[in-house]
C-alpha cells in the first residue's frame, strides 16, 4: 500500500483523537498517533502534524518529503506531489492557507502568510511568497502567476450512494 496513503490516514487519526474531549481513550490514541507520525516522518518523510487544517478528499499524489507545518490551511480536494513543504518564513507570521482543488507541483515551497485561490496550480520546484490568485498558474523562483493560465482541472469526486 502507498505510504502516502498511511501519512493521510494518520493525520486524520490524530485529528479524531483530538478532538475524543479527557477520556483515558484519549491518551491511549494520541499516543498511538505520535509514535505512529514518529515512525511514518522517519520511513517516508513525510509530516503532516495534526493541528493542520486540511480539507476532505485530500490526496499526496507521490510520496516522499511533504513537510505540512501546524498552522497550515487545506481545502478540499487538493492534490500534491513529492518534495513539498507548507511553512513558516522568517521574519514573516503565519502558515500559508491553500484553497479548494488546489495542484501542487513537486518540489514546490509555499512559505508565509499566503493564500492560494481556489483551482490554482502550483508549478515544480517553485518557491511561492506572494498570494497566488484563483484560478492561476504559479511558476518559478520566486512564483509569479502566468498570464491567460487556466489553472488546475477540477477534480470529481465520485459519491458512494447510489442513484435509483
Amino acid at each position: 500500500m502507498n505510504p502516502a496513503f498511511w501519512a493521510v490516514a494518520n493525520y486524520r487519526f490524530g485529528v479524531w483523537s483530538a478532538r475524543r474531549g479527557f477520556t483515558p481513550w484519549r491518551k491511549l490514541t494520541s499516543l498511538l498517533y505520535g509514535w505512529c507520525f514518529f515512525w511514518i516522518d522517519l520511513i517516508t518523510g513525510i509530516a503532516i502534524n495534526r493541528e493542520a487544517e486540511i480539507g476532505p478528499a485530500f490526496h499526496l499524489i507521490h510520496h516522499g518529503n511533504v513537510k505540512i507545518h501546524p498552522e497550515a490551511r487545506i481545502g478540499a480536494r487538493c492534490g500534491m506531489m513529492h518534495d513539498v513543504t507548507l511553512g513558516l518564513s522568517p521574519g514573516r507570521e503565519g502558515a500559508p492557507v491553500i484553497g479548494n482543488d488546489v495542484f501542487i507541483g513537486a518540489g514546490a515551497k509555499i512559505v508565509g502568510p499566503v493564500e492560494i485561490g481556489d483551482g490554482a496550480m502550483i508549478g515544480a520546484n517553485s518557491l511561492v511568497i506572494n498570494h497566488v490568485p484563483a484560478g492561476a498558474t504559479a511558476l518559478g523562483v520566486p512564483a509569479r502567476a502566468m498570464p491567460g493560465s487556466r489553472g488546475a482541472p477540477k477534480r470529481q469526486v465520485s459519491s458512494t450512494k447510489t442513484q435509483q
